[in-house]
Order: C-alpha cells, then structure tokens, then sequence
C-alpha cells in the first residue's frame, strides 16, 4: 500500500496514517510496554522470532541488539518495511534482522519455522482466530506466541464503539481478556495465559510521544505538519478519545504454547485409517 504524497490525513484511515509517519510503537503502553513483556519473554539468543506487523522495526531492532537474536520482521505496507530496513542499517543490527512485506493471514513461511511469534495491536483489526491460527503454522512444536493488545475491561456502549470506529477504523474490535484467551485456545495453543495485563493510563498522546523519541521519524515530521496542516487535530481527535474513555480499555500479552503433536501408536494409527475410509465412503 503506497501513499500518495498528496494524499490529504483526512483521507487516510488509521493504518495508512500510521504507516505515513513511519511509526512502530503506537500500541498500547508504547515502547515501555515492548520492555517490559520482552522482560517476561526471556527470548535467547539461539531462537529465531517473526515480529508479525513490524512497523519501523523498533521492537525487531531492540530484540537484535539487547539479545543478539535473528528476527523476521514482516508488514503489509512497504513504507514501513522501508523505514525498518534502514532502522536496521543505522543500529548495525542488519546481519540479525530481515524485513519482508507479507500478510499474516497468509505468512510466506514453512511450518514449523519460528520459536516465537510476537505482535503488538495488530491482531485487534483483524480476524483473530484465522491471524492465530497462521502464527500457529509456522511455528515449531513447543514456539510461543506473544501478542500485546488492547482489551476491554468492561462493555462498550454502543455510541463509544462508533466513536473508535471512526478514529481507528471499522474493523476495530478489542476483546476482554476472557475472549482473547479464548481465541488463543480456539487457534490450538496451549498454557493460555494473559501476561501482564494492566488498564491503559493517562499517558497523553502515545502517537506524538513516540514520534518525539524516535530519531527515524523526528526528522521530517515537522515538513509533515507543514504539509499536513490536519496531522495534528487528527491525532489530537485519537489521543483525545482515548482519554476521556481509557476505564474502558486495558491491555496485556495474549500469550501461549504450540503443543508438540502426539506420536501415534500403531492401533491408533490403524484406527484413525479406518475412520478416514468410513468417512470418506459415507459422503
């Protein structure tokens, strides 16, 4: 998805708004949040991780150069694989870090391929169990996925729904903890646990400050506002929504194990071939 350098920020839904500025940590709890469950985590050094909806690269970068893990970073949106790649090259970290833009509905991975899967609120725009399960392909028996999102600590009326709709986007759907375990489960992982879980804090703008700390963004977000006069009402109008109705949202890792399949022995085996026949000649 290519943006158009004329193309106005009121036209631009929150993805394509996101990618404009290049930003990687818009989540919630921002970079802090990234810390703090890669604290939880322990990732070695021998594990090799997908960063599913990499953004900029800024988690993918700080796991190489903290851990001295590979990582495969990966995006639907070519600015961001662009920004990352560049990330990578700045912070000397690009023998450990590949960037590719791919889907995560449809990962251009074998099965079988990762230790560990990590997200940070992408998950929450898309069909959940279908994103697990595809995180659960390419995933080697005993990997884990660890997904940082937004969940909603109590019922959102309906009036307030439109109104995150309208500044994030319709297919906007954060769960209770409850659910995103469920979704987990449902996918196949096992040990499903939410880690960390907290509710969201009145920490201004999260958009704006991570703008303010990344040197791969500051640098031309001034010419950005200059050109883009609506930029700042625009993110202004997200943070606002989300202070004046942060008791409703929480955040935490959606976290879970790819259980190791079960080695059949031989009567099973035979049973199951005798199943398969029965099956198939009844349909």
């Amino acid at each position: 998805m290519e943006l158009s350098q004329n193309k106005r920020v009121a036209d631009m839904n929150y993805f394509e708004l996101i990618a404009w500025l290049g930003i990687g940590s818009s989540h919630p709890g921002g970079f802090p949040a990234t810390k703090q469950n890669l604290a939880v985590l322990q990732i070695l050094p021998d594990e090799y991780v997908l960063d599913a909806g990499c953004g900029s690269g800024l988690t993918a970068c700080y796991l190489a150069k903290t851990i001295g893990c590979k990582v495969m970073g990966i995006d639907i949106n070519s600015q961001m694989i662009e920004k990352a790649r560049t990330r990578a090259e700045k912070e000397g970290v690009s023998h450990l870090v590949e960037f590719n833009i791919a889907n995560v509905y449809d990962l251009p991975f074998p099965d079988n391929k990762f230790d560990i899967v990590i997200g940070e609120s992408i998950t929450v725009f898309l069909d959940k169990v279908k994103v697990y399960r595809e995180f659960f392909r390419v995933l080697k028996p005993e990997g884990r996925i660890a997904d940082l999102e937004m969940a909603l600590l109590k019922e959102l009326p309906v009036n307030l729904r439109h109104q995150m709709e309208d500044c994030f986007g319709a297919g906007t759907n954060p769960l209770s903890f409850e659910e995103w375990h469920n979704c987990l489960a449902e996918a196949g992982f096992q040990d499903v646990e939410i880690k960390n879980p907290q509710a969201l804090k009145d920490n201004g703008n999260i958009v704006m400050n991570e703008l303010k700390k990344d040197w791969v963004l500051i640098k031309d977000l001034t010419n950005k506002i200059k050109r883009q006069p609506t930029l700042l009402p625009r993110l202004q109008k997200n943070a606002g929504f989300m202070k004046r109705n942060r008791s409703y949202f929480g955040f935490g890792l959606i976290y879970g194990r790819k259980p190791t399949p079960v080695k059949l022995g031989f009567k099973d085996w035979v049973r199951q071939v005798i199943f398969r026949k029965k099956t198939n000649s009844s349909k």
